[in-house]
């Protein structure tokens, strides 16, 4: 196994210092000796060892024999193993109470790399052998005096976090019932210590063929890791997708359900829990992608309504403490040292009855707010993946929020009349748009949706095929940076849908940083059928604008 280059552990000269005993000729004096430290070993979390193997909490509390773990005490270091029942103290020496000294300082695994302070990263994580050799973890304790039974009971903590990366589905762009990812490289940081720089690429332990379904695991150094997704063997030649996480947490498992596309891997959700009380099934860490808001600093949530909205079954809870019900014009803090903020709900109408009867979100300090989670935790936060969503609203939820930075995901394929209306409208700081899988649209469906979004780049791509009036109304009005456009729908739906595309782009990619414009559509006729209906300003024709098709040939005039 290969390791990264490390610093020299506390040294273990120090045998003959009081606190430590010596017996070269007889191995076992230390389970004589009244004066012995035996130690006693466990962890407290579900996941003590990355065992996949173990089929049940037991099996994966256990520790396996050969199984090593450093003590320090009183400036002497040294390893004890699990002989199957006990830690036993190798070459004859062992740790002795002293009254005057004790604190204790424990690590695992004891391999000659880590110590207290850091604990290295195996790169080779491939099998549930060479995954466990990377489940870092410590426990330091300071008792008040020498124990009875002349035992020192630890309990272990991890310090490294467990990603998942799940293959999910493959977009229509691939046969997902035969397409395989070749393999997948996870890029973390070399050991737990804060102020690492150098990556190491994991290669993690696969269970699968490549193929939906299959899942890639590695135990991860604390903060932000990328996956890199590989269709060939020779990682020299290809360029791969990456997906990159969000700051993992030591102590927590992540799963990250991936859909992959030819050009760009998009996470279906993220699953994430305490390996303390999380529920397994199948080996992973499973709970609802619960609606969250980050800030860096402390931020102040409200909701406001509008047009005689009342708030219904929608509740909060800050740095997950206890569910409390949202309350209209009530100020909750976070961010910062307060916490993520969550929200989750139990109404299927969502946040708004209508364009003009809504509630909407609202941050009143100037900080920076990150959007993540399923927005369908709002309807049915026990059952998001089937709620039924074509009676959804979300009508203005974040409009004119200048703070928000991410939007969350919009995974509904079955959309209710106005349900994203003026959604983002005046999220001058959001940069990203989340993809949006409904192929048939509703009426208003998209209207005004990111109106005013100056700091948006690239749309996300409209793949419906059955449009709807006035679907996009408006929809990248103002959008001054715009460079990216994909509309696929066919032109005789453009044409029989009234207003679907009226004034769409108006004022969209005028910024002056914008040096061309794309707008890909699925053929010639679709593109024809916007430029009869006055659905393109001039700066997104033939000639100020470069046109693609699906395929990305240029349609030319």
């Amino acid at each position: 196994m290969k390791y990264q280059k490390i610093l020299g552990l506390v040294a273990t000269a120090g045998l003959l210092l009081a606190g430590c005993a010596t017996d070269s000729d007889n191995s076992n004096t230390w389970l004589s000796d009244p004066n012995a430290v035996h130690v006693s070993a466990s962890v407290g979390s579900i996941f003590t060892r990355s065992n996949p193997a173990a089929a049940d909490e037991a099996g994966q509390k256990s520790f396996n024999k050969g199984d090593v773990m450093g003590v320090s005490n009183n400036g002497t270091s040294l390893n004890y193993t699990f002989n199957g029942t006990d830690w036993q103290p190798g070459n004859g020496s062992y740790l002795v109470w002293d009254a005057s000294n004790l604190t204790f300082q424990c690590w695992y695994p004891a391999d000659g790399n880590n110590s207290f302070s850091k604990g290295y990263i195996q790169e080779d994580q491939s099998s549930k052998e060479e995954i466990a050799k990377s489940d870092y973890m410590t426990a330091a304790t300071t008792l008040p005096k020498i124990p009875g039974n002349r035992q020192l009971n630890v309990t272990l903590v991890r310090k490294t976090a467990r990603l998942i990366l799940n293959i999910q589905n493959f977009n229509d762009q691939f046969d997902a019932n035969t397409t395989k990812v070749n393999h997948i490289r996870i890029a973390s940081k070399a050991s737990t210590d804060a102020s690492e720089s150098s990556i190491i690429n994991i290669k993690p332990l696969q269970n699968g063929e490549g193929g939906k379904g299959t899942t890639y695991t590695a135990l991860v150094a604390p903060g932000e890791v990328e996956g890199k997704l590989y269709f060939t063997t020779d990682e020299a030649a290809e360029t791969p997708l990456v997906v990159k996480t969000g700051t993992l947490e030591a102590g927590k498992s992540y799963t990250y359900n991936l859909i992959v596309g030819k050009n760009k891997v998009t996470i279906g959700n993220v699953t994430v829990a305490e390996w303390t009380t999380g529920k397994i099934t199948g080996g992973k860490a499973e709970y609802n992608p619960d609606f969250t808001f980050k800030a860096d600093a402390e931020q102040k949530f409200k909701m406001i309504t509008k047009g005689n909205y009342t708030i219904s079954k929608l509740q909060y809870s800050v740095n997950n403490g206890e569910w409390n019900d949202v309350v209209a014009n009530e100020e909750v803090t976070f961010g910062g040292t307060n916490g993520d903020l969550r929200l989750r709900g139990t109404n299927t109408n969502g946040t708004a009855s209508g364009k003009d009867a809504y509630s909407t979100i609202t941050f009143t300090n100037d900080v920076k707010v990150a959007c993540t989670g399923d927005i369908r935790t709002l309807l049915d936060w026990k059952n998001y993946s089937t709620v039924n969503t074509q009676n959804a609203r979300f009508c203005s939820l974040f409009r004119d929020c200048a703070v928000l930075t991410s939007a969350p995901e919009l995974p509904a394929k079955e959309l209710a009349e106005e349900c994203y209306y003026s959604m983002f409208y005046g999220c001058t700081s959001l940069t990203s748009a989340p993809e949006l899988k409904a192929t048939k649209l509703a009426n208003y469906c998209y209207s005004c949706m990111f109106y005013g979004c100056t700091s948006l780049t690239s749309a996300p791509e409209l793949k419906a095929t059955t449009l709807a009036d006035y679907c996009y109304f408006w929809m990248f009005r103002g959008c001054t940076k715009l460079s990216t456009v994909t509309m696929l729908a066919p032109g005789d739906k453009i044409s029989e849908a009234t207003d679907c595309c009226f004034d769409w782009l108006y004022n969209a990619g005028t910024d002056e940083t914008v040096s061309s414009r794309t707008l890909i559509v699925t053929d010639e006729a679709a593109y024809t059928a916007l430029k009869s209906k006055y659905y393109l300003p001039t700066k997104w024709k033939i000639g100020d604008c470069t046109v693609l098709n699906k395929d990305g040939n240029a349609i030319t005039e």
